[in-house]
Order: structure tokens, then sequence, then C-alpha cells
């Protein structure tokens, strides 16, 4: 499958990409924004690849340029189909495309195929409170804040939760067609 977009698309994430993923794994800077837990080494990627990737309840992008250059991956995860809901996760691991709206263009590929192809009743998220970046992206997108998780131990750091609804999504849609 191939979503695509303005200057980027998102494609199924493939064994060749997880060289650049084990890469951003190992980066501390962008671990300290993504919670995602995933293995350090390529070898160790391959095995979880091949364990997880595909799964019903799960599913991986690539973020790439229409130019062919891999800058991150998106990750639906908990995907139930009965109740048509799903989390989301995005990483950009490139950090010269930071803060250029790549990221905002891939949540609108994926929107465009999960609300409206796929007719999901909702996407979710956590995001760290101190990822201004991430939160400014998801709230341009729709998202609203749902909670907070907050624990007074050394060392957690506060979870925002946000979610959009097809509701929701297509009222946007209709806002900037009218606007």
């Amino acid at each position: 499958m191939k979503l695509v977009g303005k200057r980027i698309y998102l494609r199924t994430l493939t064994v060749k990409d997880l060289e650049d993923m084990a890469r951003w794994n190992r980066d501390r800077e962008l671990q300290e924004y993504v919670d995602c837990n995933l293995p350090l080494e390529v070898h160790q990627l391959k095995r979880w690849y091949h364990q997880n990737v595909p799964d019903r309840h799960y599913q991986i992008f690539a973020i790439v340029t229409h130019a062919g250059r891999l800058i991150g991956d998106l990750e639906l995860d908990h995907i139930c189909w009965n109740k048509r809901e799903a989390e989301l996760r995005i990483r950009i691991g490139e950090k010269d495309c930071w803060d250029q709206g790549l990221g905002t263009e891939a949540i609108q590929l994926i929107f465009e195929y999960l609300l409206v192809t796929k007719k999901f009743n909702r996407i979710y998220l956590r995001v760290y409170s101190f990822n201004r970046r991430a939160i400014r992206c998801y709230l341009k997108n729709g998202f609203r804040r749902i909670g907070i998780l907050r624990r007074r131990v050394e060392g957690w750091k506060d979870i925002i939760l946000m979610e959009i609804d097809r509701t929701l999504f297509q009222k946007g849609i209709q806002s900037k067609n009218v606007g």
C-alpha cells in the first residue's frame, strides 16, 4: 500500500528500512521524545520485524520523500477493527526534516486512509507533555486533549492523551472548505 501526499508518501515499512530505524532508535534525543522501546541493533530489529509485521492489530509505515529518502516512521498500534480505532505514533527520524510540516502531512495521509477510506471512528495517541513540536502538530491536525497521566515518581514524564474522531475530523474538513 502507498499513500501519496504533496511532498511525502507512506508505504509499508520493509526490512531494507531497518538500518535507518536502528540509527534512530540509538539517537538519545529522538528517544527522549518517542518512547517506543524498539531494538537498537539491526539484527534485533529484523527479529522484531518478522515477529510483528504485518499483524492484524499493528501496522507500521515508512515516511518517504518523493526523492526516495526515508525520513521517519508512522505506527498504528492496538488496532481494533470492531470499534474502528487505533493508537498513532509518528517519528521524523531525520532531524534536518524537523519543523517542515512533513509530520503534519503524514498524519493527514493516515487520516484520509483510516477516517475516510476505512471509516475508523477514532485515532488516539500519547505524547510527552514537554514535546511541544509534536503537540503543535497534533493540535494543527485536529487532535484534542482528553487527559493527562501524571505520577509523582522520580523519572516519570507526564503524558498527554489526545484523540480525534471521525465527526471532529469531518467538521474540520468542512470548515476548511468553507473558509
